[in-house]
């Protein structure tokens, strides 16, 4: 396998060898630059490529036609793949590469031939099964979403957590909630909502923005429209405009957003708001 290094080494080596006394250096130079030879052509190259999705996009399925495999068949022809938007390249003669958002995107290869660089023709992907799906998680103590104390989880001090026991009121679990889901489209910024049977409920778009309006408030989640849950939002959620909730926790595997009563000037443990605990789906 040719990688990326040892293309760099290759190439240096031919400049330390031009660099040389001629006399030591001949049957080198000869080899790899005066009778190298023709290098193979953009034509060539390109047949003995190949570009596949070879996984189908299934409903449920998370993997799909962002899966993408480049395959060279010619090893001893040393090259780097490029697959993306800017500097993305590999330098493996077979890979698998994973895109991480929905789009068009244009692949080529450029190989080292007898001591010239040859470029492939562009190979053209359509990547559509990128998605961030969620659902509720029931927290140790019982809920997925609840209207609750504002400010509790600011108390790491004393053991508090955004998925501490904050509830009023309100309380729901999981087997009242149902399986809903929301599915977060990176390429377009789409959101949707899917009820407990899997139908769709609303389709919309969302932002995400850093910013912090008190402490350890991660930044904010803006849909325009109700995320799920938002039936037990006493402080409600509309269609249409914005909704704008607080992220409390964000990691690979858990989401805890917040719905202010409000915004600027909540009183911690006299002002409220709801909660709303999801987990990844992938």
């Amino acid at each position: 396998m040719k990688t990326l290094k040892a293309i760099l080494l290759f190439l240096a080596a031919m400049a330390i060898v031009t660099a040389c006394d001629p006399m030591e250096d001949e049957s080198l130079r000869d080899k790899y630059v005066t009778n190298a030879g023709e290098p193979i052509s953009k034509e060539e190259l390109t047949s003995i490529l190949s570009v596949t999705q070879p996984i189908p996009n299934q409903d449920d399925a998370v993997e799909g036609d962002q899966y993408v495999v480049l395959k060279n068949s010619r090893p001893e022809l040393g090259g780097v793949w490029h697959y993306g938007i800017g500097t993305k390249i590999t330098g493996s003669d077979n890979d698998t590469i994973i895109y991480g958002a929905n789009g068009t995107y244009e692949i080529y290869y450029e190989a080292i031939s007898n001591g010239k660089i040859v470029t492939s023709d562009i190979f053209t992907v359509n990547v559509t099964n990128v998605f961030d799906e969620w659902g509720f998680r029931e927290v140790k103590w019982g809920s997925v979403c609840n209207m609750g104390a504002h400010g509790g989880w600011k108390y790491t001090s004393s053991g508090y957590t955004p998925e501490s026991n904050f509830a009023w009121w309100g309380s729901v679990n999981l087997a009242q909630a149902g399986d809903q889901k929301i599915v977060f489209e990176i390429q377009g910024t789409k959101v949707k909502t899917y009820d407990k049977s899997g139908n769709l409920m609303n389709e919309g778009t969302f932002g995400f923005d850093r910013d912090q309006p008190e402490t350890l408030v991660q930044g904010r989640l803006t849909t325009n429209i109700p995320v799920i849950g938002s039936n037990y939002d006493d402080l409600g959620q509309k269609k249409g405009s914005d909704n704008v909730f607080w992220i409390l926790t964000l990691t690979d595997e858990y989401i805890t957003l917040y719905h202010p009563q409000k915004y600027t000037g909540g009183g911690d443990w006299d002002d409220y708001g709801w909660y709303v605990y999801y987990e990844s789906k992938e």
